[in-house]
This record gives C-alpha cells, structure tokens and sequence, in this order.
C-alpha cells in the first residue's frame, strides 16, 4: 500500500522540453525537406528541358535560287563566322529528300508523285542560347543580310526555350538567395552567446531522419510513374540527396542551439 501511495518520480524539466522540442524540430525540418525534394525535382526537370530544346531547336535556310557547289560552300563559310551560330550544316537536294524520307516516307512519296523529285538545298543552323533568347532581331538580321534564303524557324519552340530558361535562372536565384539567408541565420546562431548545456546531437539525428523520411515519401509519390529505380533517374540524383541530408543537418544543429521553435 506504502509502495501504491509513493509518488512516482518525474522526468526532467529540461529532458521534456529537449523532447517536445525535437519532436517540433523534425516537423519543422520535415516539412523544408519535402519543400527541398520538390525543387531539386523541378530545376532537374526543368534544366533537362531547356538543354533539350536549344539543342533541338534549328534555324533552316532555304535556297530559293539556283546556285553552285562553290557558291554554296562561301555561303556556309558565311553563315559560320556569325558570333550566335554554333554550328551550320548543309543538306544537298539529295540529303533533303533522304531527311525528308527518313522523317516522312509517305510524305516523300507524295512530293514524288506530284513531280517534286528534288528539294531545294538548305543550311541547318544551330544558335547560342543568346540568339535563341532574341531570335527575332537575329533571323531579321540573317534575312536582310541574305535576301536569296528563305528562313524558316519554329517561333513556339523558341518561345518555350527561352521561358524555361528564365524559370531555371529565376529558381536558381532563388536558391542561391535562400541558402545566403540560411547562412546568415545560422551565423546569427553561432554568434549568439549560449547559457547552460546545449543539446545538439538530437537535433541533427532528427533532422536527418526528416531528411531520409522525405526521400521515402518522395519515391512513393514517383513510385506510380514507372518501375522505381529508373523513375528515380529521372526525378532526382545520389548528389541531390546528400545536399538535401547535409542541409537537413546543418539546419537540425542550428535549431538545436538556438532552441526557440
């Protein structure tokens, strides 16, 4: 009965605080690391895109004219010492219809039926991101300069190049701002004079959990798309991560010393 009556020692005050403050350290941790994994996904993606439209995107200049293999190599050799034009290649009218009948064989069998045996020679010309970025002033320039060419672009495809590439540069900014405010704050940490014992090593193992555990729930969510491995190629990468962790871990030390959250 003395042993029922007898008061059961409490916890530690400091213990239930350090506790509930680990357990409010990985919610918050948790939830920046879920906001982290989303945009390492979209500037990966969005990164992907923008290389894979400059380098698709061409710029084709048809030879209206008749014209000879000399006169045709000095206008390669022309369109080549342009400062934007990276790379410049020549289709005969031979190598018109065999790209034409490797793209569209029904297509080039319509043109042959209806008397069209040869295509007109064209220069296929690849651009920098600059002249893709301003592609109108370019291809005005291009036509004025070369009057017997007729020019031809997709003005959608340089449309979408140029605004992906604005997100990317917009989101990279901003990423690069956030970090120089996290490493200001945690500056401001470090600076801060301490009192009393701090705990630290918790709040990082809680914050590295909150990190792996935003991985797991990130492949979850790309699970559905694919097989999961290959989905993960695509969706994120090992550097990502142990960037994403090595974050989560300076942030879970910093919460940890500043222990006002």
């Amino acid at each position: 009965m003395e042993d029922f009556l007898q008061e059961k020692p409490k916890r530690s005050k400091t213990t239930a605080v350090v506790l509930r403050g680990y357990r409010r350290l990985f919610t918050l941790v948790f939830a920046v690391a879920i906001l982290l994994q989303c945009v390492s996904f979209l500037q990966l993606q969005l990164s992907r895109y923008h290389r894979a439209l400059a380098e698709d995107f061409k710029v084709v200049l048809a030879v209206t004219q008749p014209t000879s293999n000399q006169a045709l190599s000095e206008l390669g050799e022309s369109l080549s010492a342009k400062e934007d034009v990276l790379a410049v290649k020549l289709f005969s009218p031979q190598d018109a219809m065999a790209a034409l009948k490797a793209k569209n064989e029904r297509l080039t069998q319509a043109l042959v039926a209806l008397g069209y045996e040869q295509m007109p020679a064209y220069f296929e010309l690849k651009l920098s991101n600059r002249a893709i970025n301003n592609i109108r002033p370019f291809v005005q320039n291009l036509q004025a300069e070369y009057p017997q060419l007729l020019l031809k672009y997709s003005q959608e495809q340089a449309r979408l190049t140029f605004y992906s590439g604005l997100c990317l540069r917009t989101l990279n900014v901003a990423v690069v701002l956030a970090l120089v405010l996290f490493f200001t704050f945690m500056f401001m940490v470090e600076a801060y004079p301490v009192r009393g014992k701090v705990r630290v090593a918790g709040g990082v193992w809680s914050a590295l959990l909150a990190g792996v555990l935003s991985l797991v729930l990130f492949m979850a969510l790309t699970y559905p798309t694919g097989l999961l491995l290959p989905a993960l190629q695509h969706f994120t990468s090992l550097e990502r991560q142990l960037t994403i962790w090595v974050f989560c871990g300076l942030l879970g030390w910093t919460l940890g010393k500043w222990q006002k959250f």
